[in-house]
C-alpha cells in the first residue's frame, strides 16, 4: 500500500464530510406545515410555536417553513385536532383531556389535585407514563411528539372570591368539554357549562357564565381580568399542552425530516416550559396590576376540596386507566420521595 500524506488523508476525510454533508442537505425537501391553536400569538403556545417555526427554518436551511396560526383562526380545539387527522392542519396544541375521546388514558392527566409542582409534572410527561401514552395515537392518524407546558388551573368569577369549597356552589363555570373537568366541578358543586375556548370571553361578557378555569398565562393574554373581578389560586388541575402531528403529512417525510421535526419540537418544548413558567409568575403580577382580586387559598381548604372529588376522582381512575394511574403514581412517589 502506498503512504498517502497526512495532509491528503485530512483532504480526503474533510472531503468525505462535506460530501455527507451534501447528501443530508439532499434528503430535506420542500415543505411548509400549518400549526394552530387556540392561545394567542404572545401566549406561552404561541412563543413556543414560534420557536419551533424559528428552529425548523434554520434546521432545514430554510426548505421547511412553518406557518403559525394563533387565537383559534383555524377553528377550536375539537376542530383543529379533526383537522391534523386529516392533514389539513399539520400540528396543534391541545390540552390532554381533548384526547381522552382518541386515548382515553389521557384523561388521567386532568384529574384534580394530582400534581403537586412542576418537578412532579415532568417525572410524568417525560417518563415510561408519559412517553408510552404519546405512542398509543398513531393508530389514530396523529404523531405524539411530546409535552409542552400549560401550567397550574385556577378558578376566576365575577360574583365572590372562591376561599373555601362552599363559594364554587352554584357558580356558573364554564368548563374545558372534557368528562374529568366536568365531573370534578360538579362534584364540587359549581354549575357546570361546557364551552370551545373560543367563545369564553363573549360568555363571560354577556354573563352567560359566571366564570371559568384556566393557568393564569392564558387569563392575562387572553384579557379575562376584563371581564372577571376575583382570581382564587385553587391550582386544581395541571395541564400538560400535547405536541401532535398530523401522520398524514409525517407519512409524506423521509427519515430525516421527520428527526429535524421531532429534535425541533423538543427544542421548543424546553423553551416553552421554560417560558410558560416564568410568565406564571409575571401574570399573576400583571393581573393584580390590572385590578383583579386575587386570593390565596388555603392548603386546609384545598384538603377540603380534595377530600369532596375523592369519591369522583375513584370513579375515573377506575373508568379511563388504574394501570397507567398506578404507574403515574410510582414517579410522583420517586419525587415526593426524594425531597
Amino acid at each position: 500500500m502506498k503512504f498517502i500524506p497526512k495532509a491528503l488523508t485530512a483532504l480526503l476525510c474533510s472531503t468525505a464530510m462535506l460530501l455527507s454533508a451534501a447528501v443530508h442537505a439532499e434528503e430535506i425537501n420542500r415543505h411548509n406545515f400549518k400549526i394552530a391553536f387556540v392561545q394567542a400569538k404572545d401566549h406561552p403556545h404561541g412563543l413556543g410555536a414560534q420557536k419551533f417555526a424559528e428552529i425548523i427554518k434554520e434546521k432545514s436551511g430554510g426548505k421547511m417553513k412553518v406557518m403559525v396560526f394563533a387565537s383559534g383562526t383555524l377553528g377550536g380545539d375539537a376542530q383543529v385536532i379533526s383537522s391534523v387527522q386529516g392533514g389539513t392542519v399539520d400540528m396543534t396544541l391541545v390540552t390532554p383531556g381533548l384526547l381522552s375521546g382518541i386515548e382515553k388514558g389521557f384523561a388521567l392527566y386532568g384529574l384534580p389535585f394530582l400534581f403537586q409542582d412542576t418537578e412532579e409534572v415532568d417525572a410524568v410527561l417525560d417518563g415510561p407514563a408519559g412517553q408510552n401514552l404519546l405512542t398509543t395515537l398513531e393508530p389514530h392518524g396523529i404523531i405524539g411528539l411530546g409535552y409542552w407546558d400549560h401550567g397550574f388551573r385556577h378558578v376566576t368569577n365575577s360574583k365572590h372570591p372562591v376561599e373555601k369549597v362552599e363559594d364554587l356552589k352554584g357558580l356558573k363555570l364554564r368548563l374545558q368539554q372534557i368528562p374529568t373537568a366536568i365531573e370534578s366541578f360538579r362534584a364540587l358543586g359549581a354549575s357546570v357549562v361546557p364551552l370551545s375556548f373560543t367563545e369564553l370571553y363573549t360568555a363571560m361578557e354577556t354573563r352567560t357564565v359566571d366564570g371559568q378555569e384556566n393557568p393564569l398565562a392564558a387569563i392575562e393574554t387572553s384579557k379575562f381580568y376584563e371581564v372577571q373581578k376575583y382570581l382564587s389560586l385553587t391550582g386544581h388541575f395541571y395541564d400538560p399542552l400535547v405536541a401532535i402531528f398530523s401522520k398524514r403529512t409525517w407519512d409524506k417525510l423521509n427519515e430525516t425530516e421527520r428527526e429535524l421535526v421531532r429534535s425541533a419540537s423538543l427544542e421548543a418544548q424546553a423553551y416553552e416550559r421554560k417560558v410558560s413558567r416564568e410568565m406564571a409568575v409575571s401574570s399573576r403580577e400583571a393581573l393584580a396590576k390590572h385590578g383583579m382580586q386575587i386570593n390565596e387559598v388555603a392548603p386546609a381548604e384545598i384538603e377540603r376540596m380534595r377530600e369532596q372529588v375523592r369519591p369522583t376522582v375513584e370513579k375515573l381512575v377506575a373508568e379511563y386507566g388504574p394501570e397507567l394511574m398506578v404507574e403515574m403514581n410510582a414517579e410522583i412517589a420517586k419525587v415526593r420521595n426524594a425531597q
